[in-house]
């Protein structure tokens, strides 16, 4: 059977006014002719970060916006956004939550800070920081600093040992922060993913080295242990890591590359898999496994598509692009993915060229 998709994209602008209460050839417009026909009102950058909590039935979006307005939810049910209390405990430099969060079993959810500086402000910016937010009290608390004067891209957690490991930018200096005591960690460089992850052992993996992408495993009581094993080649270059995704309650993990291809990643073995390319474009940007057991992706750079991965059939299912005909838009360049607990797909947009506003792209799949 094959599966059908189809796709609405949510639009606001962030000092609370919907899209929908502003005519759509204005929303549709460059940020600067928008705000020159409204002024006060200014365009959402991007959306770059998104997750699903299930404990409110929210998703909760980090954004990139030089006015500090980075976090926000969105309610599935009642289609509303809603900004949440981020913006006091940030300084003019945090300007994106670019990859970076990450849910504790307690529910509470982490967060950390990329920057849009150039060079000669490296020495004025103090440093990403790394946040956490009580979802019910809807309260920030800033917590660390943990490589000054760079930016942290992207963590995950390891809620056993309560660790988060993060990686920076522009330099891609590797750290573990231990929520308990504070202690950061500096674990060395690192080739950035766009991604990072651990498996459900709480070892984060990664690559190393700039040309050899040699794989990597830490975790504190191992330290840090480098394998043999490169990332694959993919039409005779090494296979960038883009996103790294744990299969839940198995040894098999999933990783998006900047090629658009995915592969299976046996973190016992230590081996890799050719799954396949499932899009026509490059850079999968989102991974998840729904209550199905299918695997849901995203990716492309302005050719952006959803696709499926039926894992017991070893199969791959087009589900078509991130574009809306009702508003007659397409996603310019996805950034994230997240799932509802009814298997709702929510999809993050970033790098708009032709718009004033990103979209929070919802897709609903039936078999």
């Amino acid at each position: 059977m094959k599966p059908k998709m189809t796709v609405k994209a949510h639009i606001m602008l962030p000092d609370g006014v919907n899209a929908g209460d502003v005519d759509k050839a204005l929303w549709k417009v460059t940020p600067d002719e928008l705000r020159a026909a409204m002024p006060g009102v200014k365009s959402v950058d991007a959306y770059t970060s998104v997750i699903f909590n299930p404990a409110d039935g929210l998703v909760y979006l980090g954004l990139t916006d030089r006015e500090n307005e980075l976090l926000w939810t969105f309610d599935p049910k009642t289609r509303e956004f809603a900004q949440r209390h981020f913006i006091s405990e940030a300084e003019k430099y945090d300007v994106k939550i670019h990859r970076s969060f990450a849910f504790d079993n307690d529910g509470t959810l982490y967060t950390a800070t990329a920057g849009l500086h150039n060079q000669p402000l490296y020495m004025d910016a103090p440093g990403g920081k790394i946040f956490r937010h009580d979802t019910v009290a809807d309260r920030t608390e800033r917590l660390a600093i943990p490589v000054p004067h760079e930016y942290i891209q992207t963590i995950c957690l390891d809620p056993v040992r309560k660790v988060i490991y993060g990686e920076t930018y522009p330099t891609p200096h590797l750290f573990a922060y231990h929520v308990k005591t504070g202690e950061v960690v500096q674990l060395g460089l690192g080739t950035l993913p766009h991604r990072s992850g651990c498996d459900r052992h709480g070892n984060v993996w990664g690559t190393i080295g700039t040309y050899e992408h040699k794989l990597f495993r830490y975790n504190p009581e191992d330290g840090m242990v480098i394998a043999e094993e490169t990332m694959p080649t993919f039409n005779g270059a090494l296979l960038a890591m883009n996103i790294f995704y744990q299969a839940p309650d198995e040894d098999t993990c999933y990783i998006g590359t900047d090629a658009g291809a995915l592969l299976a990643f046996d973190t016992e073995a230590v081996n890799f898999r050719y799954l396949g390319k499932p899009m026509l474009d490059t850079r999968i940007e989102g991974l998840q496994i729904g209550s199905d057991g299918i695997l849901y992706g995203c990716g492309g750079w302005y050719g952006t598509e959803v696709f499926a991965y039926d894992r017991e059939a070893e199969r791959f299912y087009n589900l078509g692009p991130l574009a809306d005909p009702d508003l007659d838009i397409r996603c310019i360049i996805p950034h994230d993915l997240t799932m509802t607990d009814e298997d709702v797909i929510f999809t993050a947009e970033t790098d708009m060229t032709d718009r004033s506003t990103a979209a929070l792209w919802e897709c609903n799949v039936t078999w």
